[in-house]
């Protein structure tokens, strides 16, 4: 791998208890109105649910950029910004990001000396409504290449999907943290990689 679900009729009810049936039948479904209806702390607006899903399109090109020029930058914003400690943990101990400094140094300078660059199609965004944490599953499909002076990788486009939980970032108090254009700035708070199966997160 290149990046590592006894029976009455209605005539009879309506003879027998006329009224009262009406009643029974308008407290039960205002009950199940009341059961069934998204929670509003939970529903997700659709301007905000573009915000994730183009937020997801980011960490994912971040996350596949190999390219000899930006790699440096995009692992610097996943590990800083776009990626919680223990996602940015985890994808360090399966081989994703870099685990040190050292590290992104080292792979930054093998990127340049054989002049590396990658290219990222995404060809699917797809959500689901929030989780019972308030995480909004986010599912990223496309396909990947590289190419090098030296050849050093796949011969080959390869085919990726990730899924995200995807969640507000939050300061000590828990407080959403708000970004420059003054909305709350979203955070990847589970990765599961569907084409390598390597999970981390809640």
């Amino acid at each position: 791998m290149y990046w590592r679900v006894r029976k009455s009729s209605v005539d009879q009810l309506v003879r027998q208890y006329g009224v009262h049936v009406v009643l029974v039948f308008s407290v039960l479904m205002n009950v199940l109105l009341v059961v069934t209806r998204p929670n509003p702390g939970k529903v997700v607006s659709k301007e905000a649910r573009v915000n994730y899903e183009n937020f997801a399109r980011t960490v994912t090109q971040h996350l596949l950029d190999t390219n000899y020029i930006s790699y440096k930058e995009s692992t610097l914003a996943l590990i800083e910004k776009e990626l919680a400690p223990p996602v940015v943990q985890v994808l360090s101990k399966n081989g994703m990001l870099a685990a040190t400094q050292d590290e992104l140094a080292a792979q930054a300078k093998s990127l340049s000396d054989s002049r590396q660059l990658s290219a990222i199609r995404i060809d699917e965004v797809t959500s689901s409504e929030p989780n019972n944490k308030g995480l909004i599953p986010m599912d990223v499909r496309g396909v990947v290449a590289i190419h090098s002076a030296e050849e050093s990788g796949p011969s080959g486009p390869v085919n990726f999907k990730f899924r995200y939980l995807i969640g507000n970032k939050s300061d000590k108090n828990g407080q959403p943290v708000m970004g420059a254009d003054g909305k709350p700035m979203a955070l990847v708070a589970g990765f599961e990689d569907l084409s390598g199966k390597a999970t981390s997160g809640p």
